[in-house]
């Protein structure tokens, strides 16, 4: 097994002091695959005492297509936070490592328990609530997309906040992949390069993230849990006292606002 504890300890570390490691650092300490990657989300997340039931109650899940394998990250309770078009959250400049990536998406929050094994069908069924949800990106090193791959998955696959907007019930409906996406900053619509979801089908990757989540925390996905889908929009760099609001059609929106100061 891969000695991961320099990284482990680098990590706690930059959380604490709010100091990003160097480029070379983060670069000497990537681990070997995913699974040593895994295993550093799981210590740093209970070295910070992220979880205050013992388990995440929040993962976001990423793929870079339908058939390369997913990624996935626990969200620690304290950062996610509900940002409303017309009550926008409010992220401190100081809560930045290196950059405030902002990603727009629809999350799920699930009616009911699901096993490792769940299918497709098992989890629609299983979808309480879709929301509106921005993540908020960071990297605790610097020069982030020269990393590894490996470093960021470790860091949590760059999370740092999730901003969940208006939730529609009802449960999940097919036409939900279909919906259009709209960007705004600073009172301006922003040009997407994209804005559908890259694989189609939110869904498609919850049937790994299951098994996954089963692999990390024995109790498994929960009733009430909140799971982002990934980004429709790529990632847009933010900037200090940029007004952030993202909104779905048919669906409500979400907002926040970075402090420049």
């Amino acid at each position: 097994m891969t000695d991961t504890s320099q990284l482990h300890d680098a990590l706690i570390e930059a959380w604490r002091s709010g100091t990003p490691l160097s480029e070379e650092a983060a670069t000497r300490l990537a681990p070997a695959d995913n699974q040593a990657a895994y295993r550093v989300q799981h210590q740093v997340g209970e070295a910070l005492q992220w979880f205050a039931q013992g388990r995440p109650r929040a993962w976001k899940i990423g793929a870079a297509s339908k058939e390369s394998l997913p990624t996935a990250a626990p969200i620690a309770d304290a950062v996610v936070v509900h940002g409303l078009p017309e009550s926008p959250a409010q992220l401190p400049l100081s809560t930045r490592h290196t950059l405030f990536g902002i990603e727009v998406e629809l999350a799920i929050r699930l009616a009911r328990d699901l096993p490792a094994s769940a299918d497709a069908a098992q989890i629609k069924a299983a979808v309480a609530e879709v929301i509106v949800a921005i993540e908020v990106c960071d990297v605790r090193a610097q020069a982030w997309q020269k990393l590894p791959a490996t470093f960021r998955l470790a860091d949590q696959q760059m999370n740092r906040w999730l901003i969940l907007g208006n939730a529609t019930a009802g449960g999940w409906q097919d036409d939900y992949a279909q919906r259009g996406v709209q960007l705004q900053v600073n009172g301006a619509p922003f040009a997407l390069k994209d804005s559908r979801h890259p694989l189609g089908d939110p869904l498609c990757l919850l049937p790994w993230l299951c098994n996954h989540v089963a692999e990390q925390y024995p109790a498994g996905l929960r009733a009430g849990d909140v799971i982002t889908t990934g980004t429709w929009t790529g990632l847009y760099e933010a900037q200090p006292g940029d007004r952030i609001c993202a909104s779905f059609d048919g669906l409500g929106g979400v907002a926040l606002n970075i402090a420049n100061a």
